[in-house]
């Protein structure tokens, strides 16, 4: 698993570690806490994710309509 550095692009797959240690019923109270305050920090520099994401989807719908369209024009 990749050590977390923000701002690099490497990510934690935080919802496995938190499952991981919810399903543990030793996992101490800080080390929850620490979890917890990680995965925000790590949340928090996503942004809008979810909007970008949007925004990726559709854009790259467009330019595979305009390749479709400039093969469309090749076999003519």
């Amino acid at each position: 698993m990749a050590v977390p550095r923000h701002g690099t692009g490497i990510v934690i797959p935080y919802g496995t570690a938190i499952n991981n240690s919810l399903a543990n019923a030793r996992t101490k109270l800080e080390d929850l806490k620490v979890l917890r305050d990680h995965a925000t920090a790590s949340l928090a520099l996503q942004g809008n994710l979810k909007g970008a994401l949007s925004k990726l989807e559709k854009e790259i719908k467009a330019r595979e309509r305009g390749l479709k369209a400039v093969k469309t024009k090749k076999k003519k």
